[in-house]
């Protein structure tokens, strides 16, 4: 197996896809910047060499890379291809995780979840729930980033390319709410 060591942060920084500013999370936290690996997945060659990376971090042989959203799909892909596995994406039906159309997971089989960024683990702890649930196999999660500095969820390892740990802040005790900048939702058009 071909092993590379990754610079994400320089890969992160060159490429702009750190963003700078006043960003609301969905759980009514705020942060300072915000990471968008959209910005990498638009040049193949290195979404590539980023998911050759991320099937490193797992050496056991898998049978489906699961991406938890859409907007995972592309790198889930990528990992799958790399690995000689299937990949599927997981859609969300009125507030619970599920597989689209006639795709299936099979009892026993090894998933590995893979997620761009990781800050507060719901989307894991979803898709891991919806392979338990299949009676599959969830051998591990792989992001990008992990901003969650938690290693693991719900007992299934966690590993990145690059841990870069989230500082959150309650809007009260926010300085960019005290600066006066305007609040932005990750995501949205910046």
């Amino acid at each position: 197996m071909r092993k590379q060591k990754i610079d994400m942060m320089s890969i992160l920084q060159e490429n702009e896809a750190i963003i700078e500013g006043h960003f609301e999370l969905p759980n009514g936290l705020h942060i300072q910047n915000y990471i968008d690996t959209d910005v990498l997945f638009q040049y193949p060659g290195l979404t590539t060499k980023i998911a050759q990376g991320l099937a490193d971090l797992f050496e056991r042989k898998i049978d489906v890379v699961l991406a938890p959203t859409a907007h995972n799909a592309i790198i889930a892909q990528e990992v799958a291809r790399v690995k000689g596995a299937r990949a599927l994406t997981a859609i969300n039906v009125n507030g619970k995780m599920r597989l689209k159309g006639h795709v299936k997971i099979e009892p026993n089989q090894k998933v590995l979840i893979v997620d761009n960024v990781s800050m507060t683990g719901r989307t894991s702890r979803q898709a891991a729930a919806l392979i338990k649930m299949l009676q599959a196999d969830p051998i591990g999660i792989a992001v990008i980033v992990d901003r969650s500095d938690s290693g693991a969820v719900d007992n299934i390892p966690l590993r990145s390319l690059l841990n870069y740990p989230l500082q959150t802040y309650y809007a009260g005790d926010c300085p960019m709410c005290k600066e006066g900048l305007s609040l932005k939702t990750p995501g949205e058009d910046l």
